[in-house]
């Protein structure tokens, strides 16, 4: 029997804002009444052990599940302020109880979304009930993506444009009236030869490096943090919300120290200082925060314990080149980070970089990563970590 399992992708906006979650559940190509009941005790244990709303955050769920399951009933718990969209397909036309299933929960605030539009009539009689339409931009050419985005639009119908793995095709994407993308398009960096770093982002890199170096004790990030008034009030902004778990209120950096450790404080630090980067979505920082989590969660979780903050640093570095829009190489080669870091960073070599390789597979996640493992840990364990650290993120974010 396949595993079951859920994969997350954000749906971001034409200005790169989160705009939905889209939460898949996978169960083989032809789920039995034994794994459809699986399903409804996974969505309970999610429900019931961090809740679904804590993965999304305060954002829209975009959910798929087999037809027979899409009823209130089955359906998890959200903040009624985030309407539900759930997705359906084709399968669906013709089953009278599954549709006024749909009836009922449009009425009650959800919203509907057509997988995947294609040439059918029934693809287009499903399209005049959606409220929104997911295209797969590889299945569709180019010349005839605007006509069908425009006849859309006119029938009152937002678009998503679906496998939007790069910013070059967000852009064309954008300019051709696609309302929403789902992708980790804007962890890419757009690459211009000869680019340099600007002042601003030089200066922050640099900070960066100062933070990290295996040298750098308390009373020299101390005084780094202390050459920033605006970095010093937002750290300790940061670290006495509930996220952070202090027990009591922080009022200086020595206080930090003394609750924080060292290392927690070097994380919060590197934190700020990649949300300070102008342009960057802020999608950005929350997927690198996960991975982070998720990285260190597979160090403790797999016999790697003692490395698992060199873990936690390659999975919150692994999106620098899209933070400073240049290869990452060039960012990190001359950094003062062990040379296992280095390695996991820039060839995917060693346990840390495996772990990257897992993590890159699961945000991308279908149906055919059944046989994703780690170690002992198979997909379901992992997606499983996966929503735990997006949660983490969530609440973790500024």
């Amino acid at each position: 029997m396949s595993d079951i399992f859920i994969g997350r992708q954000p749906v971001l906006d034409t200005e790169m804002n989160v705009f939905a979650y889209d939460l898949q559940f996978y169960q083989g190509l032809s789920p039995s009444e034994k794994m459809l009941q699986a399903t409804r005790d996974l969505i309970n244990k999610i429900q019931e052990s961090i809740g679904f709303q804590s993965i999304i955050g305060e954002h829209s769920a975009v959910l798929h599940l087999p037809s027979s399951l899409i009823c209130k009933e089955v359906l998890p718990n959200l903040n009624k302020n985030f309407p539900l969209l759930l997705e359906i397909s084709k399968e669906v036309i013709g089953n009278v109880q599954v549709l006024r299933n749909l009836k009922a929960l449009k009425q009650d605030g959800s919203r509907i979304v057509l997988g995947d539009l294609s040439a059918s009539e029934s693809s287009a009689k499903l399209a005049s009930i959606s409220d929104y339409v997911k295209m797969d931009i590889e299945a569709h050419p180019e010349i005839d993506l605007r006509s069908t985005v425009d006849a859309l639009h006119d029938k009152g119908i937002k678009v998503i444009a679906q496998n939007v793995d790069t910013q070059e095709k967000f852009q064309v994407l954008k300019k051709l009236g696609f309302d929403y993308f789902q992708g980790y398009f804007f962890n890419q960096p757009t690459i211009i030869n000869g680019q340099k770093l600007s002042g601003n982002r030089l200066i922050l890199l640099e900070l960066l490096a100062k933070i990290n170096a295996p040298y750098t004790r308390f009373q020299e990030l101390s005084y780094i943090i202390s050459q920033d008034v605006a970095l010093s009030y937002k750290l300790l902004e940061v670290i006495n919300r509930p996220a952070a778990m202090v027990p009591v209120q922080v009022d200086s950096i020595s206080d930090a120290l003394r609750y924080l450790g060292l290392n927690r404080l070097k994380f919060w630090v590197n934190t700020m200082v990649l949300s300070d980067l102008e342009g960057v979505p802020k999608e950005l920082l929350t997927s690198s925060l996960a991975r982070a989590k998720f990285c260190e969660r597979l160090a403790l979780d797999t016999g790697y314990q003692k490395e698992s903050e060199s873990f936690f640093l390659v999975g919150l570095f692994s999106n620098l080149g899209a933070f400073f829009k240049m290869p990452i190489e060039d960012i990190v080669i001359d950094m003062p980070l062990s040379n296992e870091i280095k390695a996991a960073l820039i060839q995917r070599f060693g346990p840390m970089g495996e772990t990257l390789n897992v993590l890159e597979t699961l945000e991308k996640l279908d149906a055919s990563s059944n046989q994703l493992h780690f170690k002992e840990l198979n997909v379901t364990d992992l997606s499983e970590r996966f929503l735990l650290a997006n949660a983490w993120a969530q609440q973790a974010i500024l």
